[in-house]
């Protein structure tokens, strides 16, 4: 199960995210947080991966994609507090992570 809390300051979104990112769950984001960043013109997005557990091939594409939408609107996107065994697979998708 992924839950996700969102916060929306100005052109900033935030996202906390609490569980497992797998092709499950990847929906969450596919569905509803990428098309709130190209409708809202979101430039800047915040994810906080602590609580992050586990995290599958999709859940990485998924990720991926909101990346590229973002760059699409010449924003960034941010990965904080990812743990030692989900990085060695984000870093292969060259994401910045803090």
């Amino acid at each position: 199960m992924l839950i996700l809390n969102l916060e929306c300051q100005e052109d900033t979104l935030i996202a906390n995210m609490r569980g497992k990112l797998t092709k499950k769950e990847a929906y969450k984001i596919e569905h509803y947080v990428i098309p709130f960043i190209k409708k809202q013109k979101i430039k800047h997005f915040v994810c906080d991966c602590t609580k992050l557990t586990k995290m599958d091939s999709e859940g990485r594409y998924v990720l991926l994609k909101t990346k590229y939408t973002l760059k699409k609107q010449k924003g960034t996107f941010l990965l904080l507090g990812v743990k030692e065994c989900l990085k060695k697979d984000l870093l292969k998708y060259r994401m910045r992570i803090h």
